[in-house]
């Protein structure tokens, strides 16, 4: 039984001591463990480090790259949002100019359609309508409510300024003289011959 168990490998019938495992022997048949030095760690950690710090060299500027192209997409976002903004403001000021436009046409319209029936410039703000149609149709309307017939401003019987032709000076003081409105008989004196009282 003592030779049993003196062979207990049996691919390797004869055991040798390995001097690299401190004479326990190497019963399975694999290399011996390498044993390293200080420097010889050193240099392998430092090889390491140094394949490693390879594979990132670059990160720091890929990083400011990165960073660079952030800004960049915020700017051009703020840039394409002005633009934006920008073209809300032009389209609400051509909507504004276009209705303004709008506007004046039609009141050169109503002028004209009340010129064409011989009614005052002044009513153009109590004629409606969008269409010639329309505002023809409400001048002849008004035209027929306040009994205009045509009568035009400085003809016959209706002088210009409505028959309110200012009377000289030496009137109205006779006129004052007359009511026994002495102040203003005074006043009107003194206006006259160009002393104010």
């Amino acid at each position: 039984m003592a030779d049993d168990n003196k062979n207990l490998n049996p691919t390797n019938p004869n055991p040798e001591p390995n001097p690299g495992d401190g004479g326990q022997g190497n019963d399975q048949g694999n290399p011996p463990a390498k044993t390293f030095t200080q420097e010889e760690l050193e240099r392998i950690l430092a090889e390491r480090l140094k394949r490693e710090r390879e594979k990132y060299k670059d990160y720091e500027d890929l990083k400011k790259a990165a960073e660079e192209l952030k800004k960049l997409k915020e700017a051009q976002m703020s840039e394409t949002e002005k633009l934006q903004a920008k073209l809300a403001e032009l389209e609400r000021e051509r909507l504004e100019l276009e209705l303004q436009l709008q506007e004046a046409r039609l009141e050169s319209l109503k002028l004209k359609v009340l010129d064409e029936m011989g009614l005052p410039k002044a009513w153009a703000s109590r004629i409606f309508g969008t269409t010639e149609e329309e505002i023809r149709q409400d001048a002849e309307e008004l035209k027929k409510m306040l009994g205009a017939a045509g009568k035009t401003v400085g003809s016959g019987t209706n002088p210009p300024g409505g028959g309110n032709v200012p009377k000289d000076i030496d009137t109205q003081i006779a006129e004052a003289e007359a009511k026994g409105d002495w102040a203003t008989a005074i006043y009107l004196k003194g206006k006259k011959f160009g002393q104010t009282i």
